[in-house]
């Protein structure tokens, strides 16, 4: 057991320790385990739920973070995420984090020593959501009646 949970700290501050340029330069599997769609239309000045779905029982979970960033801030941020009625999720609050672009992906690790990241690209490194939120009134005018 103290092997195990060694072990275990070991690859987390491994991959929390590593600078996030080595983390995005890393490859990671490619799966179906985890699903993630960026909210659309994504205005400026609302807060939103940025919300990670798995496919991986709650007990096998040891860690699900999300890494992100504004222009404004010069590194990424980790965040664990929150476990809500059967999906994982952040509030992105634009109050709290101010900035006109937003990057981040999700890094979820399992007990079983698993790592798993999204989104990738098809080389199985990490490829970041870039948003860019838009000015509500600007977005509606723009529809057709």
């Amino acid at each position: 057991m103290r092997i195990y949970l060694i072990l275990q700290m070991l690859l987390i501050s491994t991959l929390t320790s590593q600078s996030i340029d080595s983390t995005l330069n890393k490859t990671f599997p490619l799966t179906n385990k985890l699903f993630h769609h960026p909210p659309s239309p994504f205005f400026k000045g609302r807060p939103y739920f940025l919300e990670l779905f798995v496919d991986i029982q709650w007990d096998s979970l040891d860690n699900a973070s999300i890494f992100f960033k504004t222009e404004k801030s010069a590194e990424y941020q980790e965040i664990p995420l929150e476990k809500y009625r059967g999906r994982l999720r952040f509030k992105y609050d634009p109050d709290r984090f101010p900035g006109d672009t937003l990057r981040y992906f999700f890094i979820v690790s399992g007990k079983d020593f698993s790592i798993f990241a999204i989104p990738l690209d098809d080389s199985g490194k990490i490829k970041t959501v870039n948003i860019h939120p838009v000015d509500p009134t600007k977005y509606y005018e723009h529809l057709p009646p």
